[in-house]
């Protein structure tokens, strides 16, 4: 029984860090962002076995601004590259454009449970 409980703590601890290590505070997530993460978070609970599992919110610095892209394997849009004030601004697959070339500091905002690292 004191290995099962040892097990848990030390898994919970390791699971606790692992999300720590990604998430930026919620002070620097824009209200439409946080909205949309509710919405995901809503139907992830509500039906677990959609792409919405799947995705992930990132954040890059791109002339001193911050843009945030959404990924998911199983979805067939490319990210879009979105500012703080939620306006889309950038297609990001153009590897053509400054903000390709010169976009840096990634940052996860939100992972879903299934999502893999971007």
């Amino acid at each position: 029984m004191k290995k099962l409980i040892w097990f848990s703590l030390i898994s919970l601890f390791f699971i606790s860090c692992e999300k720590e290590d990604y998430l930026i505070p919620a002070k620097e997530i824009p209200n439409w962002l946080k909205a949309d993460i509710q919405k995901q978070e809503q139907t992830i609970k509500d039906s677990p076995q959609l792409m919405n599992s799947y995705g992930a919110w990132l954040r890059y610095k791109w002339q001193n601004d911050y843009y945030f892209e959404y990924h998911n394997d199983l979805s067939s849009n490319s990210p879009k590259a979105t500012s703080s004030d939620g306006v889309t601004h950038i297609e990001v697959w153009d590897a053509n454009t400054d903000y390709y070339k010169e976009k840096c500091c990634k940052v996860y905002v939100w992972k879903a449970p299934e999502a893999r690292d971007y």
